[in-house]
């Protein structure tokens, strides 16, 4: 019964940041804020996670999960960017729009979903590829003024396809 009891206040953890992510930015998120949308104290909440990072990691993994029965891995190694953009997150479209407004929670939703495709790599190419979506992220994390990940995903598919970054020769 305790298992039980554990589980359920675990997913309704999960489901209390959700909602909370629906109003505030991740970057301005708390575990107080978490807390008291879920109507428990923060004890019950480091119970169940270290941080918002750690649930924010479990949140992504579970959508992952869900969302990557659909990757067609012929259609991934010709425009990763566009795969990893048009993959339908069913319950989690509302909070993406909003949050992927906050550069925080995009990195942090970045790292979660290539840490799941690396997972789910099922061949040494493929392994490959991600290393070049890695660069790319890389690269624009370093411009002073980066591109969107979720706005700019067809320019850094042109990029992975030519392999040319604009403005170096």
């Amino acid at each position: 019964m305790a298992n039980k009891t554990f589980t359920l206040m675990h997913q309704h953890l999960l489901e209390s940041a959700s909602e909370a992510l629906t109003k505030i930015p991740f970057s301005k998120l708390s575990v107080k804020h978490i807390c008291e949308q879920a109507e428990v104290n923060r004890n019950t909440f480091y119970r169940h996670f270290d941080d918002k990072y750690q649930l924010l990691e479990m949140m992504i993994r579970l959508t992952m999960e869900k969302a990557t029965e659909e990757i067609d891995m012929e259609a991934f190694r010709d425009a990763p960017f566009t795969i990893i953009h048009n993959l339908s997150f069913k319950d989690a479209l509302n909070v993406l729009d909003f949050q992927l407004q906050d550069k925080v929670f995009e990195e942090q939703f970045y790292n979660g979903v290539f840490k799941e495709l690396t997972r789910l790599a099922n061949s040494s190419e493929i392994l490959w590829l991600l290393g070049s979506v890695q660069v790319v992220h890389i690269w624009n994390q370093n411009l002073k003024k980066p591109y969107s990940i979720h706005k700019d995903y067809e320019l850094f598919d042109e990029i992975i396809r030519t392999q040319k970054f604009p403005g170096i020769d």
